[in-house]
């Protein structure tokens, strides 16, 4: 096995680990109602928390260290797996239960009326696609650092 194909999996599997706190700090956040949320970060939760925090500065610290289109792949495979293991461990959480309707409201961005509602039964066939994707994103970076070994004169 590649020393790349190594650090790669290392990566990944770190990365899969920081989404997976996520869903522990997700959970503490909205489970409790003796806690009350600040009215302003309740509002921008969506830019705060999902979209810099979970998806920009992970993405923005692994480019710094390794600014490859390799890196790149390898983000958005783990990416994609992340997030199933997210909403798995929320849901587990939140519901006791792996397969729930905590995804009612997925993706929501209320101020402009779009909701993307996913129900219990389409939980299942969602999980499916990411997992699908991810898997095909690191095949094509297995095949991206084979193809590079072999070049290399490695084998």
């Amino acid at each position: 096995m590649s020393k790349e194909l190594k650090k790669s999996i290392l990566i990944f599997v770190l990365l899969l680990i920081f989404w997976m706190t996520g869903a522990i700090v997700d959970s503490a956040l909205w489970g409790h109602s003796t806690y009350r949320t600040p009215v302003w970060i309740m509002e921008n939760m969506h830019i705060f928390w999902l979209a810099l925090n979970q998806f920009l500065l992970p993405l923005a610290v692994l480019l710094i260290l390794a600014p490859k289109l390799n890196t790149l792949i390898l983000f958005l495979s783990a990416a994609f797996s992340g997030s199933v293991l997210w909403d798995l461990l929320y849901s587990s959480l939140t519901r006791g239960k792996l397969i729930s309707d905590s995804m009612e409201r997925w993706f929501a961005l209320d101020n402009i009326d779009l909701v993307i509602k996913i129900n219990e039964s389409q939980v299942i066939y969602f999980h499916i696609v990411r997992i699908l994707i991810s898997i095909g994103l690191f095949y094509f970076l297995y095949q991206r650092l084979k193809k590079n070994f072999v070049s290399n004169g490695r084998i």
